[in-house]
């Protein structure tokens, strides 16, 4: 009986040191990866923390000039209402934007609805052919013009045709239209 005990008991540290050995490769293993993991993480956040702690001054410095420097190169008008009595008057004001700009206009589409109204605005939907080039000369000089109030919608489309670029503006115009037709 005492052979027996003396032959179980390599067989019993031989079975701890497996089970240990599991644990080690079960448990302690991935969570090793884990942390290795999160250590590497770290370290870009920290690396990410110092850029962003060196450039805030500089960009605190931008922000200031931004605030400080207004734009030269929109120039605002004082408001007028436009005299919508002629129909043809609305391509004729148009066709010297897109002169200016460098572009060619293809249409001008007033809203009736927005005119029915009688709030003293009307969106105009105007069509430019031409390059993308001098978009901005083209804003800026719509909305140089007086009776301008805003620009609502800048849709560019690149086709086979040719390159188009449809602003939806919404003019101020004089609300006391007559219906005597």
């Amino acid at each position: 009986m005492a052979d027996s005990k003396n032959q179980s008991s390599p067989i019993l540290v031989i079975l701890c040191a497996l089970g240990v050995f599991a644990f080690l490769l079960m448990v302690i293993y991935p969570n090793h990866r884990s942390i290795k993991e999160y250590d590497r993480r770290i370290a870009l956040l920290n690396e990410e923390i110092a850029l962003r702690q060196t450039l805030a001054p500089v960009y605190g410095q931008l922000i200031e000039r931004v605030r400080l420097a207004p734009s030269t190169r929109l120039k605002t008008p004082k408001k007028k209402t436009l005299d919508i009595k002629n129909g043809g008057r609305l391509t004729s004001l148009f066709q010297r934007v897109a002169l200016t700009a460098g572009v060619v206009l293809e249409g001008v589409i007033p809203d009736a609805r927005a005119y029915e109204r009688g709030d003293g605005r009307l969106t105009v939907d105007v069509i430019f052919r031409g390059p993308f080039a001098p978009l901005q000369t083209l804003i800026n000089t719509i909305v140089e013009q007086p009776f301008v109030e805003r620009i609502q919608r800048i849709q560019v489309k690149n086709s086979d045709d040719g390159k188009w670029i449809k602003l939806s503006v919404s003019l101020l115009h004089n609300s006391a239209h007559t219906d005597s037709q």
